[in-house]
């Protein structure tokens, strides 16, 4: 954890955990297992934001943590490529600090699935238990979809959808389901630049 605070410049309470860097301290927590990846929550914003329709600024993004924050990644947000830059807003917003374009929430992912519900977006998870479908088949034009970003395991806690769904026989990265999620949009529901 030190070479890690060294190489960012950070206080050792403001470390985000990364396997890479802390793996003695990740063995020693509850549910080391399940943290330590802040570069899956990077490679997925890069490729849904960075999708035609992300570029177009039709794709709403929340992030939920291991340790219960939510924030919310505004349409059109440009996700730094380089880990040292997402690591130094990531630590921002996770300290609760507001970034131009990621905001942390005070609601729970059980309120924005209710409010979007309320909405009428459909509510579309995703899960190695879920039925076989193509994205595509399932959207709504309005949609929320449910992914998730761990290295191991399954959600902790209840997250309510209408329907569960798995793009495949195995079980494929989370950027790897959200770009495939964010393609199948487009070919149900083409738009014109």
């Amino acid at each position: 954890m030190r070479q890690w605070c060294r190489r960012f410049g950070r206080r050792p309470e403001e470390a985000i955990l990364d396997v890479n860097y802390m793996r003695d301290v990740l063995q020693r927590l509850p549910d080391g297992e399940r943290r330590g990846r802040p570069d899956i929550v990077q490679y997925f914003l890069l490729s849904v934001l960075e999708s035609p329709a992300g570029k177009e600024e039709l794709v709403d993004v929340y992030v939920h943590t291991y340790g219960s924050k939510l924030f919310y990644v505004e349409p059109g947000t440009r996700i730094p490529r380089s880990y040292s830059r997402f690591i130094g807003i990531m630590s921002q917003v996770l300290r609760g600090e507001d970034t131009p374009r990621i905001h942390p929430l005070r609601e729970s992912p059980h309120d924005v699935i209710a409010r979007k519900k309320e909405d009428g977006f459909a509510i579309v998870g995703l899960d190695e238990d879920g039925e076989l479908a193509r994205p595509e088949d399932v959207l709504k034009r309005d949609s929320l979809v449910i992914i998730g970003g761990f290295q191991r395991g399954d959600f902790m806690g209840a997250y309510s959808a209408e329907r569960w769904i798995k793009i495949g026989p195995r079980v494929y990265p989370s950027w790897v389901v959200g770009a495939e999620v964010a393609a199948g949009w487009e070919r149900r529901f083409p738009f014109t630049w």
